[in-house]
């Protein structure tokens, strides 16, 4: 039991001690549940984006959005997670007719004082164009 407990202990620890990494000292930072971006055509799915903010951010709005040209079918829409200043949710959808594709797209949060962007790959497989 004792050997359970240390071990919560330091798991607990470390958990903080990653977040607090993260809490930036001026404006902000983004990061997403997972930068590799690939879906099959007719296919969606979310992801999770955090707004890690300074203490002078903390009330400031930030809209997200995708700063790169995507191909038609592909949308990228932002829903708000259990607390919106902190957590959104990006929804990644293709169409049935998308061709296959893979780029580098940049999410950016934007607020009047500041930008931020981070990079991500976005990918549409289609298993069947890939096997041949």
């Amino acid at each position: 039991m004792k050997k359970f407990a240390l071990i919560l202990t330091v798991a607990i620890l470390s958990s903080l001690a990653t977040v607090a990494q993260e809490i930036p000292k001026k404006e902000f930072t983004i990061s997403v549940s997972d930068k590799n971006i690939a879906l099959q055509p007719g296919e969606t799915k979310k992801y999770f984006v955090t707004l890690n903010r300074s203490k002078s951010y903390k009330k400031t709005s930030i809209d997200l959005l995708i700063d790169s040209t995507l191909p038609e079918g592909v949308t990228v829409s932002f829903e708000d997670g259990l607390d919106p200043k902190i957590n959104r949710v990006m929804v990644v959808t293709v169409a049935e007719n998308v061709s296959p594709y893979s780029k580098a797209v940049i999410l950016k949060g934007k607020s009047l004082r500041a930008s931020k962007g981070v990079m991500l790959n976005l990918s549409v497989n289609d298993e069947a164009y890939t096997a041949n």
